[in-house]
């Protein structure tokens, strides 16, 4: 697995960042988007977390389907004062 740190350590990096969509449409849209963004080789993108971990699941949802439908590394953002239950330990 590919580490931020070690990007990073690579000099100039290209990032985006997503929230997850909360729709059908969204989602579609997302998806196209994915495609158009990925041409432009991004060093990594990274998927938010919604306040009080709202959007948890759909927050791993994209980040596994950015591992397994694209070739750029995802990163998933962690809201630690929520998120650090048996859960979140297994994953």
């Amino acid at each position: 697995m590919t580490k931020i740190a070690d990007i990073l350590r690579r000099g100039l990096t290209i990032s985006f960042e997503f929230f997850p969509p909360a729709t059908d449409a969204a989602t579609a849209r997302l998806a196209e988007t994915l495609v158009e963004l990925e041409t432009l080789a991004p060093s990594y993108v990274s998927v938010t977390y919604g306040a009080g971990g709202t959007t948890r699941e759909r927050t791993h949802d994209l980040v596994v389907r950015l591992r397994r439908e694209t070739a750029m590394t995802p990163m998933a953002h962690l809201t630690c004062w929520i998120g650090l239950d048996d859960s979140t330990k297994d994953n």
